[in-house]
């Protein structure tokens, strides 16, 4: 049975070309994107966007829902920029059918729950989708991983950047095997023959120099070393001269929250920039996440994903020995539990409330004109196992919606065993939280030298800003009267930080990173 669309509050997606793609062979299409103001759109209104693309397929593709990678051209292989559904200007997109995903929500959730945690996550929009006359579906379209100021924000490196600080970045590097990049030498936990494939996503092999390649490994390299060694702990000469805390704590956090099946092993980003440490993120995927797979113990709500190797040592992929490390680091540990503390709380980033929040959203967004039953009247596939669901599977999307809400909440239960802190981190004293205040900005989010702080509200009052850090000591402080201040940052050591604005009555407060 093929699903109809004629009419949708969601954008229509309309893909056309002539021949077969694939994903080693890109071909020549053209992509109409549907988006009216109105917010119903048909497939014969007039386009917001309509313009050549070149196309191949993406990710499983022996599933029947195709997943493509398109990047816009202004001519044939000539790429163009162009902003699409309002997200920021560039010609590389993907359109992600999520097919082995009932809910249609769990990469979604997870980028809105890293955004609001104050890091870059791939930007998503919900589409209807149209291949050549035939409906497909709802798909995400949105970002690839790439090096842009808007995406992984770090420096592009050319042919020119072969000594001293240029050389340094910027990098964009995956666990993922692949045909670039170089092999471990630290085998993984509870392998036996398997080996840790570091690919490099960018520069792209066709543009990276010898002199590059060698030098990213060469650090990858010390980062290795430096967390195998006695001294790893040493938060001057371990691991730290080379990794960043707050990022490798962060995607830890997320990554551990969701479970992800793929965890640490697949599709696990972390780049390099110029003169600064490696960074993990940012997060892809997550399809099987969030209690969609009962392989490994995916689906129970207890246990780490780091030892995923514990439960299935013969999986071809197993985690690299860093995460399974870094745990033993006490220091580590107590910024990793302050930051996780934080986000716990009240309109923060991991509060129950706000995660259900979003799976509210989706539910009223994508079934407001059927867009769910048309995708799954195309694609019926409830009952119908794809990645070894845990039984029973549901048999509605209501009921994915309630399963996932229910992990959550008993996944979070037990993590606050694990890693809640209700005192020792210098949390906020409101539950008046920045996190979701549309009225303070803090910003740039990793700042340098300078940070601003602004203040949108109808009455302004007078109000103190101070800057703590992770171990609840004031750094400095300053009153303001004024809806824009700017501090100095440049005497603090890299780290975490967090700006506390009072006013007398309530207190807002934001993490920030000091590079």
């Amino acid at each position: 049975m093929f699903a109809q669309l004629t009419s949708t509050n969601l954008p229509i997606a309309i893909v056309t070309f002539s021949g077969t793609p694939s994903d080693t062979a890109q071909i020549q299409g053209n992509l109409k994107i549907i988006d009216n103001v109105s917010g119903v759109n048909t497939p014969t209104d007039a386009p917001k966007f309509d313009g050549m693309i070149g196309v191949r397929l993406r990710g499983n593709t022996t599933y029947p829902k195709k997943s493509y990678s398109i990047e816009t051209w202004s001519a044939t292989s000539v790429s163009l920029d162009t902003s699409l559904l309002g997200m920021p200007s560039e010609n590389d997109w993907v359109l992600l059918s999520s097919y082995e995903d009932r809910s249609l929500a769990r990469f979604m959730l997870s980028t809105k729950t890293v955004q609001k945690m104050g890091r870059y996550a791939p930007r998503m929009k919900y589409c209807e989708l149209i291949v050549n006359s035939q409906y497909q579906g709802i798909y995400l379209l949105g970002e690839k991983i790439k090096r842009d100021s808007n995406r992984v924000d770090i420096s592009k490196l050319t042919n020119i950047d072969v000594s001293g600080n240029n050389l340094t970045g910027g990098y964009i590097l995956n666990v993922d095997g692949g045909s670039n990049g170089w092999t471990s030498p630290y085998a993984p936990p509870f392998g036996t023959t398997q080996t840790i494939k570091v690919q490099i996503e960018y520069p792209d092999p066709s543009d990276i120099l010898p002199v590059q390649e060698n030098y990213i490994e060469a650090y990858v390299d010390s980062f290795e070393n430096a967390m195998n060694a006695a001294n790893f702990q040493d938060t001057t000469l371990g691991w730290r001269r080379f990794g960043g805390v707050n990022s490798m704590a962060d995607y830890m956090i997320i990554t551990e929250v969701c479970k992800d099946l793929d965890a640490y092993r697949k599709n696990a980003y972390f780049y390099k920039d110029k003169g600064n440490k490696l960074r993990f993120g940012p997060i892809w995927g997550h399809d099987v996440a969030w209690k969609n797979s009962a392989d490994c113990n995916a689906a129970k709500d207890t246990g780490w994903a780091f030892n995923h190797g514990a439960v299935c040592a013969t999986n071809t992929r197993l985690a690299p020995f860093w995460w399974s490390k870094v745990v033993t680091d006490t220091a580590y540990m107590r910024e990793l539990k302050c930051a996780y503390s934080l986000y716990r709380m009240p309109g923060g980033a991991l509060d129950t409330t706000t995660l259900f929040s979003v799976l509210d959203s989706v539910n009223t967004y994508l079934n407001a004109q059927s867009a769910v039953s048309r995708n799954f009247t195309q694609w019926p596939i409830w009952g119908v196992p794809i990645v070894n669901e845990p039984t029973p599977m549901a048999s509605t999307y209501s009921e994915e919606l309630a399963n996932m809400k229910a992990f959550i909440k008993a996944r979070l239960a037990w993590l606050d065993t694990k890693w809640y802190m209700s005192t020792g981190c210098p949390l906020p004293a409101s539950v008046q939280n920045i996190m979701v205040s549309q009225n303070v900005r803090v910003y740039p989010n990793p700042a340098s030298s300078e940070l601003t702080v602004t203040i949108q509200t109808a009455s302004r009052k007078a109000c103190t800003i101070r800057v703590v850090n992770m171990q609840g000591a004031t750094m400095f402080q300053t009153n303001s009267t004024t809806n824009t201040s700017t501090l100095n940052i440049s005497n603090l050591a890299p780290g975490l930080y967090f700006v506390h604005i009072y006013d007398g009555e309530q207190m807002v407060s934001k993490k920030f990173v000091k590079q």
